[in-house]
């Protein structure tokens, strides 16, 4: 089930994705280009959360720099989701979950627990591991 509002359609947006619109030497940085277009002119939704916001800010400072994370931060234009105790603690028990707590990282724990929350079943991501831990 595909969660919507009198506003269309909702879709979460990952790190990955991200980091593939921005990094133009990404292996999926066309097919993220297109994926967005696609959402965007099907209607949809964007939101993330402050923990991806903190993700993708790290991960572009370490693969394209200081300037590049900065820039990407100051124009972010994505809705973001505050995470609370009760997302973080079903994220924590879903890592504790996982096999020796490496089947699947904390913030895409927190990220799936936002989506049940919310009713959210779409996602935009590149990440193969966070759209198999959707299944």
């Amino acid at each position: 089930m595909t969660a919507s509002s009198r506003f269309g359609p909702i879709a979460f947006v990952d790190s990955s994705a991200i980091v593939a619109l921005v990094d133009r030497d990404d292996a999926t940085h066309e097919a993220a280009v297109n994926a967005y277009h696609s959402l965007v002119n099907d209607g949809y939704r964007l939101f993330t959360t402050n923990h991806v916001i903190s993700e993708t800010y790290d991960m572009l400072f370490s693969t394209l720099g200081a300037a590049i994370a900065r820039q990407w931060l100051a124009d972010v234009g994505l809705a973001v989701y505050v995470t609370d105790s009760v997302d973080e603690e079903k994220a924590r028990e879903r890592v504790l979950r996982s096999e020796n707590g490496t089947s699947i990282r904390y913030t895409d724990a927190v990220s799936l627990s936002v989506m049940e929350r919310l009713g959210v079943a779409d996602a935009f991501a590149v990440d193969f591991d966070f759209l198999e831990s959707m299944t």
